[in-house]
């Protein structure tokens, strides 16, 4: 079942009006969310519920051990165990090819050969995401036995929540399981589920989708056909393409949970405008990045063992953030760059506090009347640089990633351009984000003023607008690969 089509409408209508018919029959509420949430990621992949009912039911076991255990050895021991489980699970499905052929190729010097494969391995949809979440559960309950949940329901509600299981916001037990009982029920909330619900399907199915057919997967697949310049725009459509077709799905899952009366954490704000790569991170995929930051970077040491230690803790986080996303080296190349630019920005932050007593002024802001130049040259660099790095995403590999690069530094001028609109919809894509937030809260405010009645009709209008603008195949969201 695809979250935009014509049967996830239907899905949706149906657990819409159940879940606030059940609302106040709190035992009998909680088994329907459960089978709505389950029986929607079945359509995913047939018989592949037992994932995040096992993911559910490990955490819970273990956060429940792990609360009534007072030995601070026994409870290590314990959560390691249970990290071991969904690492396990996660490394079984994601990563087991990867991993076999990286121990064949260590064994083949040794004259060893591993038998092939006896069965196949598919990828479970999402299993990234519910997996962190399950994780981050039973550290946050190792961490602060208060935070246990002793309804084994609430747990697998929480891990298995149809919005976000597919690809996040990846949610905290804390923010979500209170929010059960205690719905948030007022028409403004309401007016706000629609108005993301629109904004996610304008930028995935208008701005994302055009970008993606029109220049960002021709150009990819054979960048020695195109000039430098187009290759380049190229780049730059596919910063714009990830950025709306993965906040496209946040804003669609958000809107559809506070739809359901559950507001979940914002998964970005405003990364291309930002001037250096540590707001990058503060901006986007921020469930991501706060979730490597508490449960990765900190328990490393963050940067309470020195300086060197810290570089080194980001590098490490940043590279297996990489990971995360895919076995493939790309993914680890990207990680491991975007944790070199953040040591680089400490280094120079840690730099200018042991130099706090010179009294110099920084370069380019001495001029008068050159500071806004300045930040916004600081803010298209950091654009570029992004830019630049999203192509390991893109490319077929890293072999392919590296051709791209040299079609763009070739500067030739031969070779096929690209359409006028292709420009217009980057500058959009870009434009929303300062002002898609704005125009949000304007169509809230203004239904609210409206009759129900007027209300539906303006937004099946809106709908069917963007739905008409929208190609006639949708592709998959980027991120439903991870």
């Amino acid at each position: 079942m695809f979250l935009i089509s014509f049967e996830f409408s239907l899905f949706l209508l149906v657990v819409l009006w159940l879940n606030w018919a059940l609302r106040g029959k709190k035992h009998v509420y909680r088994f329907f969310l459960l089978a709505a949430n389950f029986f929607f990621y079945a359509t995913q992949k047939t018989g592949l519920i037992f994932l995040p009912l096992g993911v559910g039911i490990s955490n819970y076991v273990f956060a429940l051990l792990i609360s009534h255990t007072t030995n601070r050895t026994r409870r290590k021991v314990l959560l390691w165990i249970d990290i071991s489980i969904n690492l396990g699970f996660l490394a079984f499905f994601k990563y087991f090819d990867f991993l076999y052929h990286c121990l064949d190729s260590v064994l083949v010097p040794l004259n060893v050969q591993l038998p092939p494969p006896f069965f196949d391995i598919f990828f479970p949809i999402g299993i990234s995401f519910f997996t962190f979440q399950g994780v981050s559960y039973c550290i946050d309950v190792y961490r602060d036995p208060q935070q246990l949940l002793r309804n084994p329901v609430d747990v697998l509600l929480f891990v298995s929540f149809f919005p976000t299981i597919l690809a996040g916001p990846i949610m905290r037990a804390k923010q979500f399981v209170p929010q059960v009982d205690h719905p948030c029920q007022d028409s403004r909330s309401f007016q706000e589920g629609f108005a993301l619900i629109l904004s996610g399907l304008f930028k995935k199915l208008v701005i994302s989708s055009y970008l993606s057919e029109h220049i960002v997967r021709d150009v990819f697949q054979a960048p020695a056909g195109f000039s430098s310049l187009t290759v380049l725009i190229a780049v730059y459509a596919y910063s714009v393409q990830i950025y709306c077709d993965f906040s496209g799905y946040s804003d669609i899952a958000i809107g559809i949970a506070q739809l359901m009366g559950y507001r979940l954490p914002p998964n970005f704000g405003i990364p291309y405008a930002v001037s250096n790569v540590q707001e990058f991170w503060q901006h986007w995929h921020i469930s991501l990045s706060t979730w490597l930051r508490d449960y990765l970077y900190i328990p490393l040491g963050g940067s309470r063992k020195g300086k060197v230690r810290k570089y080194l803790n980001l590098m490490i986080t940043m590279g297996l953030g990489g990971l995360w996303h895919g076995p493939d080296s790309r993914f680890v190349l990207w990680g491991l760059l975007h944790g070199v630019f953040l040591a680089l920005k400490h280094m120079w932050q840690d730099l200018r506090q042991s130099r706090s007593g010179d009294t110099r002024p920084s370069f380019g802001l001495s001029i008068p009347g050159m500071a806004p130049v300045f930040k916004f040259g600081q803010r298209f660099f950091i654009f570029t640089l992004v830019s630049f790095l999203w192509v390991f995403f893109q490319a077929a590999n890293s072999a392919s990633a590296f051709e791209i690069f040299r079609a763009i530094l070739a500067f030739h001028s031969k070779g096929a351009g690209f359409e006028a609109l292709v420009l217009p919809a980057i500058a959009g894509g870009l434009a929303i984000q300062f002002w898609g937030a704005k125009l949000s809260d304007l169509y809230s405010r203004l239904q609210e003023r409206l009759p129900l009645q007027l209300q539906a009709v303006t937004t099946a209008l809106i709908c069917s607008v963007i739905i008409r603008l929208g190609p006639s195949g949708i592709p998959p969201f980027i991120y439903f690969q991870f």
